[in-house]
């Protein structure tokens, strides 16, 4: 199923509601980068990870194109072979391996980090194989408003996005928000959150929309959203437009709770496993479906 284009508004830091704007956009919308990808049924390479990471929460993907992922409950980071599955190595956070319920990852430069479900950031070098590294972390104060799942780096001003999976405050219950937390500033950035009424992204599916992974587009600058329930993903501005929905066939997306970006351009979905998660590696193709 597709939906595409509805405008929304920024959500500023002191306003807690948002009007939709009366225009709508034309229905014949150019191609967009989620509409590059077969999705359906035979399409997509999948890779078994090993059983440490079948609870896999996060993927992200360096500039020279190697994979890091992570589980949901220790600070430990993988290096993984998309093709295949395998652990090329890990690093651990800290003398003792850091404990919680991460969500996310991201890679800036030459540091990586971690997110937990409260909105706490843990920012540290690349390690080698078994190194224990040090880290710094960061209360973006988020965790107050909602429970974070996802995370992803926006090169555009040094922004981390962290999205809201679930509110905890009223205000945001009919609300998908995008958080925006400035590396340089180690503080909210300006405007702080992008918010999309919630129905937009939910309407034709079983399930509400309930973000569990976000990446950036590396050319269009979009921003790729899947939800677990009812595995769907999106594709949205910066601007908070909704561009294109489109469902994940559930067979194969278990529990997506991770998506990243190769240096070509093909796009990888992890899922957490019963026994063992897995990777599916889609390629472009020129026509959507």
């Amino acid at each position: 199923m597709i939906l595409r284009r509805w405008p929304v508004l920024l959500l500023l830091p002191s306003v807690l509601s948002l009007a939709l704007s009366a225009s709508t956009c034309s229905a014949q919308s150019p191609t967009t980068a989620l509409s590059q990808f077969d999705l359906g049924r035979g399409a997509g390479e999948e890779s078994k990870l090993p059983e440490r990471l079948k609870e896999i929460s996060g993927l992200a993907m360096t500039a020279d194109g190697r994979a890091f992922g992570h589980d949901d409950e220790a600070g430990i980071i993988y290096e993984i072979d998309i093709r295949h599955g395998q652990v090329v190595k890990k690093f651990s956070l800290g003398h003792e391996t850091v404990r919680g319920d991460f969500e996310g990852v991201a890679v800036a430069g030459d540091r990586i980090y971690m997110v937990t479900s409260d909105g706490e950031i843990y920012e540290s070098p690349e390690g080698r194989d078994e190194e224990r590294v040090r880290y710094n972390t960061y209360d973006t104060g988020v965790g107050r408003q909602c429970e974070v799942e996802g995370l992803a780096f926006e090169p555009a001003g040094r922004v981390l996005l962290l999205p809201c999976k679930r509110a905890r405050i009223k205000s945001l219950e009919d609300w998908i928000v995008i958080f925006r937390w400035s590396l340089d500033g180690r503080r909210m950035a300006e405007p702080s959150r992008i918010a999309i009424p919630r129905r937009l992204l939910s309407a034709g599916f079983r399930d509400e929309f309930r973000p569990t992974a976000i990446e950036r587009h590396p050319v269009t600058g979009t921003y790729f959203v899947i939800s677990a329930r009812d595995p769907t993903i999106a594709e949205i501005t910066p601007a908070g437009e909704v561009l294109q929905i489109r469902g994940l066939r559930k067979q194969r997306h278990r529990q997506p709770e991770g998506i990243a970006f190769t240096p070509d351009l093909s796009l990888v979905i992890a899922d957490e496993g019963e026994r063992r998660g897995q990777l599916t590696l889609y390629r472009r193709s020129q026509q959507g479906n």
